[in-house]
C-alpha cells in the first residue's frame, strides 16, 4: 500500500510567503492536508521563472528544467517504488512536452505517476491546439495512474481521451477556518476586498473600475486591496498609480504580500469578494474557495470554473465591465438578499470544498494504487 509520496510543482521555498499565487498555496494546502491524513511527504519544488523579457524568460524556463529533471531523478532513486508515488502537480498547456519527459523518466525507474492537473489552462489550449497537440495530451493521460482535476469540466475533457482513472480533486479549505455561521458585517459601510496576485490577467484595474461606479452612487463604499507583483511590475505600478489618482482614494487600503492570518482578518470585515480574473491557468482559485469560507460574497468573472464554484448565476459576470461587476453588487444591496447569500456561500463551501468533504476520499484513492 501507498505511504508515501514524492511531490513536484510548483512549491516555492516553504520559509518564505508564496510568491506564485494561488499555485504554490495550492501546492502546499495539498501537502499539508496529505500529511494530516498520515501520508509521509518528499519534494521538490519546480523553479518559478522570475525574469522578465520574453528572451530571458524562456532561457530561464530551459535551464531550470534540465535542473528540475537532474533533482527528481536524483532524489527517486533513494526512494521504495512499491510504497512511493510520484505525485506531479502541473498546469499542462506548454509544459506538456516537459510533462511527457518527465513521466517517461518516472515510469522507467519504476514508479506509478500521479498528475493533478491544477487550473483550467490544458482546456484552453487542448481547444486550440492541432492533432498532433490533442494525441501528446492523451497520451500523457494513458501513462498516467491516476489523474486528478481541480474542475468537473477537466474530468468531462478527460473521459473520452483515455482508460486512466480520473478523480475530481477541488480546492479546499481547512474546516478549522470555517466559522459556524458567516461573520456579522455591519451594512452601514460596505466593504470590497480582493486579494491574490496583482497582475493583468488578474484585472485589479477593474476592481478599482467597480469600487469607483458604486461610489458615484454611495459614499459609504470601501476597497482593500492585498497582493504581491506577478509577472509584470508595470501592472502593479499602473494600479498604484490608478489608486493614487482616483477621486476615492481616501476610501482605498492598498497592502503588498500577506500572511493568511492578516487576510483572513480582512474577509470577516468585508462584504465582498470582487474577482474579474482571465488568468488562463486559473482553476479552482484558493482566494475564491477562502473568501467562500468566511461568508464573504463573490463577484466572478465567467471564467474556467468560477461558475461551477459558485454555483449561483447571480454572481457570475459575462463580461469585464467594471460596470456590470458594481451592477451585481447594488443588485444584492438593493433586494436585501446579502445575510442569504453569504450564508449560502458558506454553507456550499463547508459541504462541497472543505478538507473534510475532499481530503479523505482523495487520500483513499491514493493510498489504493
Amino acid at each position: 500500500m501507498v505511504s508515501k509520496l514524492f511531490v513536484f510543482g510548483n512549491i516555492g521555498k516553504l520559509d518564505q510567503l508564496p510568491k506564485g499565487g494561488g499555485g504554490q498555496t495550492s501546492c502546499r494546502r495539498v501537502m499539508q492536508g496529505f500529511r494530516e491524513a498520515g501520508l509521509e511527504i518528499s519534494h521538490v519544488s519546480r523553479h518559478f521563472a522570475e525574469w522578465e523579457g520574453k528572451f530571458l524568460h524562456v532561457i530561464e524556463v530551459l535551464f531550470f528544467a534540465i535542473v528540475d529533471l537532474f533533482k527528481i531523478f536524483i532524489h527517486l532513486r533513494k526512494e521504495d517504488r512499491k510504497t512511493t508515488l510520484f505525485y506531479h502537480m502541473t498546469f499542462s498547456g506548454p509544459l506538456l512536452p516537459y510533462e511527457y519527459i518527465i513521466t517517461k523518466m518516472v515510469r522507467m525507474m519504476g514508479f506509478k505517476s500521479v498528475m493533478y492537473l491544477q487550473g483550467g489552462q490544458f482546456l484552453h489550449y487542448y481547444r486550440k491546439e492541432g492533432t498532433a497537440y490533442k494525441r501528446l495530451f492523451a497520451k500523457v493521460l494513458e501513462m498516467q495512474s491516476l489523474v486528478m482535476f481541480e474542475g468537473e469540466e477537466g474530468l468531462a475533457l478527460a473521459r473520452p481521451l483515455c482508460t486512466t482513472p480520473l478523480s475530481h480533486f477541488p480546492s479546499y479549505t481547512f474546516n478549522k477556518d470555517i466559522p459556524p455561521t458567516p461573520p456579522h458585517r455591519p451594512m452601514d459601510s460596505i466593504r470590497l476586498l480582493f486579494f491574490g496576485r496583482i497582475d493583468s490577467n488578474k484585472h485589479v484595474d477593474v476592481v478599482i473600475g467597480c469600487f469607483e461606479e458604486l461610489c458615484k452612487k454611495r459614499d459609504n463604499i470601501y476597497l482593500t486591496i492585498i497582493g504581491g507583483p506577478g509577472n509584470s511590475k508595470e501592472y502593479v505600478a499602473k494600479i498604484d498609480q490608478m489608486i493614487a489618482q482616483s477621486p476615492y482614494r481616501s476610501h482605498i487600503s492598498r497592502h503588498g504580500l500577506s500572511p493568511f492570518s492578516f487576510i483572513k482578518e480582512k474577509m470577516q470585515t468585508h462584504h465582498f469578494f470582487i474577482f474579474p480574473t482571465s488568468e488562463p491557468c486559473e482553476g479552482h482559485s484558493n482566494a475564491l474557495s477562502e473568501a467562500m469560507s468566511q461568508g464573504l460574497v463573490p463577484i466572478v468573472s465567467d471564467h474556467n470554473f468560477n461558475k461551477s464554484i459558485v454555483g449561483d448565476e447571480h454572481l457570475v459576470v459575462d463580461n469585464l465591465s467594471p460596470r456590470s461587476f458594481a451592477d451585481k453588487v447594488e443588485s444584492i444591496l438593493n433586494d436585501g438578499t446579502y445575510d442569504a447569500i453569504a450564508l449560502q456561500i458558506l454553507e456550499r463551501e463547508r459541504n462541497l470544498y472543505s478538507y473534510d468533504a475532499v481530503n479523505p476520499r482523495i487520500t483513499e484513492e491514493l493510498k489504493s494504487l
